[in-house]
């Protein structure tokens, strides 16, 4: 019997949960990276975000942890321990912090080249695969105008492209610059549609330069001006106490890159703890701006033809807008569902269309969670968008004061099925008519600085 082969265009988080994905359904999968690949930990020129933040959420844990068992214990060794999000990522509503829970909601927090490195470790370790660095792919092969897909074209400089036939399975998974759509125009197969949400968001990250003077060890998540400037910042001491403080804003309002500026909007978020850490930001140090925070979905799914041996998924298939930190965890669970598919496709290519359905279909609640807060932003809003905003703010004027709402709030954040709203008490937190500002514990300002300095981690 002839062996099978899968190919996998690019060597990211996607192109490498998909190649994992793969393995157990075919004896070599190639994995075509465009860059060359770093030895360590080092920044890719692929990935123009790679300085910024960037989050996996529970969901996506829960899907690698299901195609790499032992990965997150790995990564806790290596740094990046496990806590529960409800006692160290702390919420803060112009400055009033929400208090601590325990929920048994257990994560990590990293940079995207601490987890990528050990990914690409466990990946190029596992049976079959291989890597193949410098090969830009160019177009697709097939036998015949629809007919399926059989390889790819790779590009070697000059008019010199190379192909790389028998393949039983090609994914593309090579990102926000994907270019499917052009491959598949070559092939006689019209554009698909394509929605795109810009609500002229954009963010800047820096990262502090004393953090051991502080013992900042916690999470800390400005929303208060989330909903009604469309402006909010992070601070996180992530893997080996490395602290990084991201800022968002909208339109004109974008964060400055000059440490003055930057430390002057931090203080217009009214958090004194990101205040604190924002004196300690280095001079010396860049801060690293980002403008596109688009939210693009193509859907191929809805194409009146596809060809067989051929998927598109992560960014390559949908991009949100990076502050809701969904890219890495949506493509964790597309190819979640690849793995569960793959038996089918490898026996029967007539499932490749099931199958591109079902990974789309990952897109569409983070979608919808994005698209309906950004939205409200642009000419068209979402029929959604009043609703969603009015919920967003009675959500977090109470969550302070509702386990239950601070429970399900995380669950929403994090991807996981919002369970906690099912709770009566959490519908009651909602709908009840608001307090007097007095009456409400929590917001007593001198209560929420020692609180924030606290919890946040911050030895004084």
């Amino acid at each position: 019997m002839a062996e099978s082969r899968a190919v996998v265009v690019g060597g990211s988080v996607a192109g490498l949960l998909t190649a994992a994905a793969l393995t157990e359904a075919f004896d070599e999968v190639v994995v075509l990276e465009r860059d060359v690949l770093p030895e360590g930990e080092d920044f890719r020129a692929g990935v123009p975000q790679a300085r910024q933040f960037h989050g996996l959420l529970m969901r996506g844990a829960q899907s690698i942890e299901k195609l790499l068992p032992g990965i997150l214990q790995e990564l806790a060794a290596d740094g990046a321990p496990l806590f529960d999000l409800g006692e160290r990522f702390q919420l803060s509503v112009h400055g009033r912090v929400v208090p601590p829970r325990t929920f048994g909601l257990r994560a990590q927090l990293f940079t995207r080249n601490f987890l990528e490195t050990r990914l690409r470790t466990r990946v190029r370790a596992l049976p079959g695969v291989v890597f193949r660095e410098n090969s830009p792919v160019t177009g697709l092969l097939a036998d015949r105008t629809g007919g399926p897909v059989t390889g790819v074209r790779i590009a070697h400089g000059g008019d010199f492209a190379e192909e790389l036939p028998a393949a039983d399975l090609v994914v593309d998974a090579s990102g926000r610059n994907s270019q499917a759509t052009a491959w598949l125009g070559a092939l006689g197969y019209p554009a698909p549609e394509e929605l795109r949400v810009d609500s002229g968001r954009s963010y800047a990250t820096a990262w502090v330069g004393a953090p051991q003077e502080l013992g900042f060890t916690g999470a800390l998540y400005e929303i208060g001006q989330h909903v009604t400037r469309g402006r909010g910042g992070l601070v996180a001491a992530l893997q080996n106490q490395q602290v990084l403080l991201m800022l968002y804003g909208r339109g004109s309002d974008r964060p400055p890159t000059d440490p003055d500026g930057f430390r002057e909007r931090v203080d217009q978020l009214g958090s004194p703890v990101m205040s604190e850490l924002a004196a300690h930001i280095s001079s010396n140090r860049p801060i690293h701006p980002y403008a596109k925070l688009i939210n693009r979905r193509k859907l191929y799914h809805r194409m009146p033809r596809w060809p067989d041996r051929f998927l598109v998924l992560g960014d390559a298939l949908c991009v949100f807008n990076p502050i809701y930190g969904q890219g890495m965890t949506v493509a964790a669970m597309q190819a979640e569902t690849l793995r569960d598919s793959v038996r089918y496709l490898h026996h029967s290519a007539d499932w490749t269309r099931t199958t591109q359905r079902r990974i789309h279909r990952r897109t569409t609640i983070p979608w919808l969670l994005a698209t309906t807060q950004d939205s409200r932003w642009t000419e068209r809003p979402s029929v959604l968008s009043p609703a969603v905003a009015s919920l967003m703010e009675r959500v977090m004027s109470r969550v302070g004061q509702s386990p239950q709402l601070h429970r399900a709030l995380l669950q929403i954040y994090q991807l996981l099925p919002p369970t906690a709203l099912c709770d009566p008490r959490g519908v009651l937190a909602v709908c009840r008519p608001d307090q007097p500002r007095a009456a409400r514990a929590w917001f007593r300002p001198g209560a929420a600085v020692r609180m924030s300095r606290r919890r946040a981690g911050i030895r004084r």
